[in-house]
């Protein structure tokens, strides 16, 4: 098969593991695959990295927001591959992309305890771009999800944080039940307001620990 991001030939590999445990097979070549940097372990909200919580995650703890995520992490770095990836995916709706990372998400999750719970796009949103990437993501790693949350008619993106804090009302609860433990999985993390905007939702409606991760760390 071809390479989903550059079109090269990706030769087939038959292995027993493959055969037997039903292994995903690669769609992306092992040059394009060299190209994405992940993100090492770092601090412990959202895993920038660092051997204490990163400057982002200090400047919380004086808001209402402190305490509100108990852990996180981020696949990947926002390097100019990354950058590449996610405009093919999200603003040229190439939705077959969902699958580039479907191996290394469903390994991130498939012994969670936790219910995931996506990040959801707005109706206006969700109607132009034709999909959810979130959720395709999810979708694509094979990995079970809730929705517990809609999202209102505002666009966070191009925003600053004091800009995103502003707004009111980002997020909505849906009435369904709420577990005590929950993980939010979204493709980005830029200043983790979102993520952290969307928590104080869910915490205020009964949850008792969140984690997130993201695919991508700015």
């Amino acid at each position: 098969m071809e390479c989903y991001l550059c079109d090269r030939e990706i030769p087939l590999q038959v292995t027993w593991r493959g055969i037997f445990f039903n292994e995903r097979e690669e769609v992306v070549c092992f040059k394009c695959q060299t190209k994405f940097e992940r993100v090492k372990a770092g601090c412990p909200i959202c895993n920038a990295v660092g051997d204490a919580k990163c400057p982002d995650c200090w400047d919380w703890e004086e808001t209402e927001y402190a305490g509100l995520i108990d852990s996180g992490r981020s696949l990947y770095h926002y390097n100019p591959a990354m950058k590449e990836y996610l405009h093919r995916y999200k603003f040229l709706q190439d939705v077959v992309l969902s699958e580039v990372f479907s191996t290394i998400i469903h390994a991130e999750l498939r012994n969670e305890k936790s219910v995931i719970v996506p990040i959801p796009m707005n109706e206006e949103k969700l109607k132009a771009r034709t999909f959810s990437q979130v959720d395709r993501l999810l979708d694509a790693a094979s990995i079970p999800y809730t929705h517990l949350l809609e999202k209102n008619e505002v666009s966070l993106g191009g925003k600053s944080k004091m800009e995103r804090l502003a707004l009111q009302d980002v997020f909505w609860w849906n009435g369904k039940p709420v577990p005590e433990k929950i993980l939010l999985f979204d493709d980005l993390y830029t200043t983790g307001t979102t993520l952290r905007i969307a928590a104080k939702v869910l915490k205020e409606k009964g949850a008792k620990t969140i984690k997130i991760l993201t695919l991508i760390r700015a």
